[in-house]
């Protein structure tokens, strides 16, 4: 299917993610913070990355903006799964292509990733 990078600090947050993912036959790498993410993301480019907002080092949000404005990086889709109380406002001012409110659902997580990457299939 697709390879999805997991962006998320905390590690049990971070397994939960990669089961329901590789429960949808996606190939998962994960990253602990928005700067990790990028330079993964530099080396080996994700079909996918489901990022939290919230961590430390590098935000989310941060690691989005910059994403965004960094040629190499800026098509890559980005699902934002965070527990902040703007995640939309902020995944809609950051360019996110879709975003999720924590607790997710298996269902919820299962469709906006499946949204998200036929969207960017499309010609």
């Amino acid at each position: 299917m697709a390879n999805v990078m997991v962006v998320e600090d905390s590690p049990d947050a971070r397994l939960l993610l990669r089961d329901l993912l590789e429960g949808l036959h996606h190939t998962v790498t994960e990253a602990n913070d928005g700067l990790e993410a990028v330079k993964m993301s530099l080396t080996n480019r994700p079909d996918l990355i489901v990022l939290d907002l919230m961590m430390p080092t590098a935000s989310g949000d941060s690691a989005l903006q910059f994403m965004r404005g960094t040629p190499e990086l800026a098509d890559i889709p980005v699902l934002v799964v965070s527990a902040h109380p703007d995640v939309a406002w902020i995944a809609k001012q950051h360019g996110a292509d879709a975003w999720v409110s924590k607790p997710i659902t298996i269902k919820e997580l299962s469709q906006k990733v499946e949204a998200v990457l036929a969207s960017k299939r499309k010609p």
